[in-house]
């Protein structure tokens, strides 16, 4: 099935013949294509959340939250074509990237939430908001990064914004 349809242009008809299944064995398992989607989207996220969990554990290692974030992008490269597909997916019960930003928030809060001023709750919207869009934009493009570039990416607007060089 070509990732240029949109996902209101793909029938049924059309995911039974790219995945050899028939009408009968699908509609056994979905009601219909937004349902499949919405299975999809929540295994992606039960293996993002898992990763993430796991990464919490061990966030006393020098890698910090680069590292997670290092994980959570390996992770979206590797389902790169999956992710961009949710992603563009809009449908009731379906907010790709509202809950990555969420699970994103949650890290943030996690690793950052009872340290420094500010409000951390605002803190986390707003990192996750950048995060969220320079994945999105890395994905899209294909291109490899590490956490790190998106810390001098945001280095660079912050210091555009405040007027600093």
């Amino acid at each position: 099935m070509p990732a240029e349809r949109p996902f209101d242009a793909i029938t049924v008809q059309a995911i039974l013949d790219e995945a050899l299944v028939n009408r009968k064995t699908f509609y056994s398992h979905y009601r219909d294509k937004y349902d499949l989607v919405r299975k999809m989207a929540d295994g992606f996220f039960v293996d993002i959340a898992a990763l993430v969990e796991a990464r919490k554990r061990y966030d006393v290692v020098p890698e910090g939250p680069f590292g997670a974030m290092d994980a959570l992008y390996g992770s979206l490269l590797a389902k790169r074509r999956l992710a961009l597909a949710l992603w563009d997916v809009k449908c009731e019960g379906l907010d790709f990237s509202g809950e990555l930003a969420s699970i994103v928030e949650g890290a943030y809060l996690s690793h950052f939430g009872k340290v420094g001023a500010g409000d951390p709750v605002l803190q986390a919207k707003l990192a996750s908001a950048m995060v969220v869009a320079m994945l999105h934009y890395r994905l899209e493009a294909g291109e490899p990064f590490a956490a790190a570039d998106i810390h001098a990416e945001l280095d660079v607007l912050h210091r555009r914004v405040s007027g600093s060089r």
